[in-house]
């Protein structure tokens, strides 16, 4: 059985909510600093008497480019007010349906037309499908391809569904919907790799999702905050603009960008001309004894300093006229293996960063070993939103005039030119042997 089978279930026993949002409020949404992964809404107490909770929930949002739907998950209500209760939806993820109106005409039986129509909510209202049309309208959406990454980030937040994706990624799919990997606070339209039709889902681990580097990459790269998508190549790329700004995702993983440059995922920001490569790693928890409880714990390998030993650009001296903090491009992000709460935790830090804090004594560990730990970083560390913010700044990454020059290397790259992998490695040797 897959999750689409499971969701299409799940809403038989609690049914489909319909929520549509009018300009007013729909405008506060996208102006708001968290709405589109979590926000809440009043009704009368009368109005959620039938709603079974935790369900999902399909939002419609007319927003400053027109209507359009998102699916989420209703997670909980409470009274607060002697006449109103407020309920929480989380994690709207953008559909591929126009409007409720539009969903009327994608219904096959005419019974089941005619009950969405009367059922159908009107604008600033709220309304509770029957079991079967909800159970029908999750079929309907999951028959769409460009919909199941949405309805697959549903799935985790519902209870006995939380389950993350497998590792073995299609790079022949386009990057659609996905998880929110960054906590920076706005409305997005996000987008994730599919998997294979067949692919399997991961076991939990005592209840707790277990996170695979490969998911949090896919998802990272599928997922800008206030960004809307407007092109995707099926070589991993997704082209994001928001309000004149203009961001392209490469994902390297597991690809020929990966073996070049030893990173996972790029960003270029196309307005400021500044590009930012993150290798990930994964944490591992680990008691410390006594009375000490746990940290999150990564230890570097022989892999980690191949990873570094590629991150060597070797760009000319040219000049510049832009402004960086850091101009080094590249950042290490390290993620809790194990989901708590909605998303997995993480933290960045900078190759240099890294480099220094390997040779501090806070890196060596009880026997030791060189270690990267939470606890140990005392919160000396990039937050995930902070990472994005830089980027969008400008603040960070190469200079215009070095991603003029990276920028058709790593598009052919992506593509699959492998000779150009061979002739960045072979340059990289050369400039070690001269040193």
């Amino acid at each position: 059985m897959t999750v689409f089978d499971e969701l299409a279930h799940w809403v038989e026993k609690k049914p489909l909510v319909l929520l549509c949002l009018d300009e007013r409020i729909s405008e506060a949404l996208y102006d708001s600093s968290a709405g589109f992964e979590k926000f809440t809404f009043a009704q009368p107490h009368a109005t959620f008497d039938n709603i079974k909770l935790p369900t999902i929930c399909m939002v419609e949002i007319k927003g400053p480019e027109g209507i359009k739907c998102y699916i989420a998950v209703i997670k909980s209500k409470s009274p607060v007010t002697t006449f109103e209760s407020r309920a929480t939806i989380k994690r709207l993820r953008k559909i591929n349906v126009s409007s409720f109106e539009s969903l009327t005409t994608m219904i096959p039986a005419k019974k089941f037309r005619t009950e969405f129509t009367r059922r159908r909510p009107t604008t600033g209202s709220v309304a509770l499908l029957a079991p079967k049309l909800s159970s029908l309208i999750i079929e309907i959406l999951a028959n769409d391809p460009t919909n199941r990454g949405a309805l697959e980030t549903v799935s985790f937040s519902l209870p006995g569904l939380r389950r993350m994706q497998n590792s073995e990624w299609s790079q022949n799919n386009a990057i659609e919907t996905a998880i929110a990997a960054f906590a920076l606070r706005n409305d997005a339209i996000l987008e994730l790799v599919e998997v294979r039709n067949n692919a399997s889902t991961m076991l939990n681990n005592i209840g707790e999702p277990q996170v695979l580097e490969d998911n949090v990459i896919t998802c990272d790269a599928s997922y800008l905050p206030g960004f809307s998508l407007i092109k995707k190549d099926l070589t991993g790329r997704a082209v994001f603009t928001r309000k004149g700004e203009r961001l392209e995702v490469y994902t390297a993983n597991k690809g020929p960008l990966e073996k070049m440059l030893g990173v996972d995922l790029i960003y270029i920001n196309d307005t400021l001309g500044n590009i930012i490569m993150i290798q990930y790693k994964m944490l591992e928890e680990e008691r410390q004894g006594g009375d000490k409880g746990s940290d999150w714990v990564f230890r570097p390998d022989k892999q980690v300093e191949t990873e570094i030993s590629r991150m060597n650009l070797l760009m000319p001296e040219l000049t510049t006229e832009d402004y960086r903090l850091n101009k080094n491009p590249f950042y290490f992000k390290f993620v809790k293996r194990k989901v708590k709460g909605n998303s997995p935790q993480s933290f960045l830090m900078s190759l240099e960063h890294l480099n220094q804090f390997r040779q501090s004594p806070a890196a060596k560990g009880p026997k030791g070993g060189i270690r990267i730990s939470y606890d140990a970083l005392h919160g000396t560390y990039l937050r995930a939103f902070d990472i994005i913010s830089l980027i969008r700044s400008g603040y960070i990454g190469t200079h215009r005039s070095e991603s003029k020059l990276l920028k058709p290397i790593i598009s052919q790259v992506s593509k699959g030119n492998k000779a150009l992998v061979l002739a960045w490695q072979r340059r990289i040797q050369q400039e070690m042997n001269k040193t």
